[in-house]
């Protein structure tokens, strides 16, 4: 039953970690600080830490058992749910906790063994554990195995036993994190140990890897889960330990378990005087409980797969290019001697200092001196996307081709340990490796749906054929929108967990003005609890009714709120906006001439203000040039009426300045931003696009004292405080963080670029979407999609569906539907048909939205089986999200006009 491997995560990001990408200067001055030595530098002068050990993602499960951890001295409730998990996974039944790995061995040395022993083992690895207690470890590893390079030469193991009688046999599943052992000879091992009455003590560490070689390579094993070959490879043992810092994804943590009792007596005995009490082993209750989890995730097969996939990617493109390496686990070892010859001492240091200097990657030199001369470049576990694994790769590749330049390093302090040493060298004139991919670490992981084509059309019939009304829990990849679906960052957490509550003026509150102040240059700062709250209190502040108010193309709710208010919304968006397929840049820009037309026509005081919106929605996420703003806010000082942004993504509308703007191109966002902000005289946010928040508005006005504080009186009434908003202060300080964030270069460039990226697969595949690509989405034009099906069908939200029941993948609409119904009953049939693949901040790798591409492109291949939609249930208003709809017979009339299917509207 051996699982395909994934096309993409089986997770997605539920919280990342930022990288810091350190200039070449910077590294320079880190490097030298460090003596050389990359062991003495710290994550925040380093890009990419490739290390496994500890620095894996952990589940959103894994997070919140942190929270519940059970911190009491004695018995904690913790550790009856970790022992449950080893014996539900690892099948035994005494455990004995520990603070970590080290412990393990100091209770197993101290319980089994003395100095002067000699101990068989097939790894290698724990002789900087062993040798300082004077244990003497005896390779008895089968060195001529191709593929289970960590299976015991048993002859040399049983002459290893008869020369000298052992404390135990060691093993390690994928000894050293290079070597695998197969079942058959971990179980031969065991009756060679049992024949001869000694343990075999087994390092289930790296289970979880090892068993995959197992299922893909040894006989007989395909059929075999990975949950069962790690529960068998585990009871293969008298003792196993596990180090939780690893397969778990534990920050640290570890136990011996064992099926013996009096083995179990001993290492409680011995636990009181080493580690802790026998209940908690030197452990936190938040880290058994973290352990607990990991133990219970860590077998499921297609994270196991994908993980494994990603790693043989990995090594299979440095293999390709020349680099030598080694297998590993859970990355490549690379040969540094092979690959700096010139560097006779200590090569491996030399490399991870070049490799340091020319990318800002570190890869660490371990334990004692004098093993080998193999670098590890270890892949933290579920933390990095492939892009981000690809370009690690190209960073070693491209110091390959230079590595002649690469000096040797002089010793300046010795040591056994690595850790200890210091050098002397000349910075090497390497080429500087640029990365360009996302500036995030998962830091918490969700797991996402994996379902099949029969759930899914079940749940889109149940859900009236309204993506709206699916259920996350039957969705494989969201891009419904990117409304309070950002993975917020761990800075942001920090934040949140660290802010004082208050039904006052809070310090969180006086951060986050201070941020909007300095981002956007506006005075006066007042939270909502969302965009759309932030829309309401400047409609009925702004408008009086009957009046009139322009806009570049209307977005859903804003116009809602500005009838309500009586208003009557104007399109003075530039025609191009309408048309999908016109490559013209800036569909965003307001039409002046139409503006001077509705002045002419009803005059300056009869309208409301400009309803200015940035990156535009409804458009395809098409931005405003800097031209146009400056154009709009001149003609509106000229009539006395005001401009009011619709902020939500301005940062997105700055970087398409920035791109594709030659005057800006060297500015930084922030800059371009805040030059924005110049010609508005106030704004509307959505908190939960740009501020990389999960929920949270604002309404800021740029000067008028006046506005403001009417706002403040409906803000009392309709929201909170005028210093909350109705958010907590932990929100404030989270949306403060995310205003900092949400202005760096590199984040929002990889976030709107994953949009090129996306629409360029399905433009080279045929598929119809609107030109040129926007700044938050793809949309697929419906209307070239599915051009045998009429508008009063609904082509969109009946693609919208039909690409949830292909690929388990959530659009929406934003067409028809969306756009409603004139007064008179009719369907407004707007000009653009679209259907909206939105993008998640943070969240999605590109492997997810390859596979997006690739299930949509099935779909174009057979988009002539695809009929329309009708009515079964339609709201008076926002009907796109609760509307309910049934399929029309392929060969269809469209309704009447006007006219929903249950006569509701």
């Amino acid at each position: 039953m051996t699982t395909p491997v994934p096309a993409h995560e089986p997770h997605k990001a539920k919280t990342v970690r930022p990288i810091r990408f350190v200039s070449l200067d910077e590294r320079k001055r880190n490097l030298t600080a460090a003596h050389f030595n990359v062991f003495n530098l710290t994550p925040q002068q380093i890009s990419f830490d490739m290390v496994s050990y500890g620095a894996g993602a952990m589940s959103q499960e894994q997070l919140a058992g942190q929270l519940i951890g059970d911190e009491a001295y004695a018995g904690a409730r913790n550790f009856e749910n970790m022992s449950g998990a080893i014996t539900r996974v690892l099948g035994h039944t005494y455990v004995c906790p520990t603070h970590n790995t080290l412990g393990s061995v100091k209770l197993l040395l101290h319980a089994f063994a003395s100095s002067g022993q000699r101990l068989p083992s097939n790894a290698r690895g724990r002789i900087d554990l062993h040798a300082p207690r004077g244990i003497e470890l005896v390779d008895v590893r089968d060195h001529a195995e191709a593929v289970f390079t960590g299976n015991f030469d048993l002859a040399a193991l049983e002459a290893a036993i008869g020369a000298s009688r052992p404390p135990f046999v060691g093993a390690q599943a994928f000894a050293d994190g290079q070597h695998p052992i197969s079942l058959g000879n971990l179980r031969a091992a065991r009756a060679l140990a049992d024949r001869h009455g000694l343990r075999l003590v087994l390092d289930v560490s790296r289970v979880v890897e090892n068993a995959w070689y197992i299922q893909r390579f040894e006989p007989g094993m395909a059929d075999r889960s990975i949950a069962e070959l790690v529960k068998l490879t585990a009871k293969s043992a008298h003792v196993i330990m596990m180090d939780g810092a690893q397969d778990a994804r534990a920050n640290t943590g570890g136990f011996l378990a064992t099926d013996n009792p009096a083995d179990h007596e001993r290492f409680i005995n011995d636990i009181v005087v080493f580690e802790g009490l026998h209940t908690y082993g030197g452990m936190a209750g938040r880290t058994m409980e973290v352990i607990a989890r990991g133990l219970d995730e860590m077998c499921d097969e297609s994270t196991v797969q994908w993980a494994m996939a990603q790693t043989e990617r990995f090594t299979a493109r440095l293999r390709e290019a020349g680099v030598p390496i080694e297998r590993g686990c859970d990355g490549a070892y690379v040969q540094a001697d092979r690959f700096l010859p010139q560097a006779t001492q200590h090569p491996a240091h030399a490399l991870a200092c070049a490799l340091y200097l020319s990318a800002g990657v570190r890869a660490l030199v371990p334990g004692l001196v004098g093993r080998d001369h193999l670098l590890p470049l270890q892949i933290p576990r579920l933390a990095m996307s492939n892009r981000q694994l690809d370009q690690v790769a190209d960073a070693v590749i491209a110091l390959h081709a230079q590595r002649e330049r690469i000096p040797a390093l002089t010793l300046e302090m010795d040591g056994q340990w690595h850790d200890a040493l210091r050098f002397g060298s000349v910075l090497a004139d390497l080429a500087p490796f640029a990365f360009d991919c996302e500036p995030w670490l998962v830091h918490t992981l969700e797991p996402i749906a994996i379902t099949t084509r029969e759930q899914r059309e079940r749940a889109i019939r149940e859900a009236g054929w309204n993506t709206f009304l699916l259920r996350s829990a039957d969705v494989t990849i969201d891009l419904l929108t990117d409304s309070g679906t950002t993975a917020m960052s761990s800075v942001q957490w920090a934040a949140y967990d660290a802010a004082v509550p208050t039904p006052a003026t809070s310090s969180a509150y006086l951060e986050f003005a201070a941020a909007i102040r300095d981002t956007y240059g506006y005075q006066y700062v007042l939270p909502t609890h969302q965009g759309r709250a932030a829309e309401q209190i400047l409609s009925e502040v702004m408008i009086r009714p009957g009046q009139i108010v322009p806009g570049n193309m209307y977005f859903t709710t804003t116009k809602v709120h500005q009838e309500y208010a009586g208003g009557v919304f104007a399109d003075v968006i530039v025609d191009e906006a309408h048309d999908p397929t016109s490559t013209f840049r800036w569909k965003g820009n307001i039409d002046l001439a139409k503006l001077d037309a509705l002045v002419r026509e009803h005059g300056a005081a009869q309208i409301a203000y400009i309803s200015f919106e940035l990156s535009v929605n409804m458009a395809g996420g098409q931005p405003v040039s800097m031209d146009n703003l400056r154009e709009v806010y001149a003609w509106s000082r000229q009539h006395g009426i005001a401009v009011m942004f619709d902020a939500t993504r301005a940062v997105e509308n700055a970087y398409l300045i920035q791109k594709h703007d030659l005057r800006y191109r060297s500015t930084h966002v922030k800059d371009i931003l805040r030059e924005i902000m110049l010609y508005g005289d106030g704004a509307t946010v959505s908190g939960k696009k740009d501020y990389l928040i999960n929920i949270g508005g604002l309404l800021t006005f740029k000067d008028n004292a006046a506005w403001a504080h009417a706002a403040e009186a409906k803000l009392r009434i309709y929201e909170g405080g005028v210093r909350d908003g109705g958010l907590p202060a932990a929100d404030l300080a989270a949306m403060a963080q995310g205003v900092r964030e949400m202005v760096d270069d590199r984040y929002i460039r990889a976030r709107v670029e994953q949009a090129v990226r996306l629409a360029g697969w399905l433009k080279d595949a045929g598929v119809p979407v609107v030109e040129p690509t926007g700044s938050h989405a793809v949309f697929v034009d419906a209307r070239r999609f599915l051009p045998h099906v009429d508008q009063d069908e609904y082509p969109a939200q009946r693609l919208a569906g039909e690409i949830y029941v292909e690929t388990g993948v959530r659009p929406m609409e934003r067409g028809n539907v969306s756009k409603g119904r004139d007064r008179d009953g009719n369907n407004y049939r707007p000009a653009l048909e679209l259907v909206r693949l939105t993008l998640s901040r943070r969240v999605y790798s590109d492997d997810h939205l390859r596979a997006v591409a690739d299930g949509i492109i099935r779909l174009w291949q057979r988009r002539n089986q695809i009929s329309g939609l009708r009515f079964v249930y339609e709201p008076r208003d926002l009907r796109f999200f609760q509307g309910r709809f049934e399929p029309l017979p392929a060969a269809s009339v469209a309704q009447p006009a006007g006219v929903a299917a249950t006569g509701q509207r």
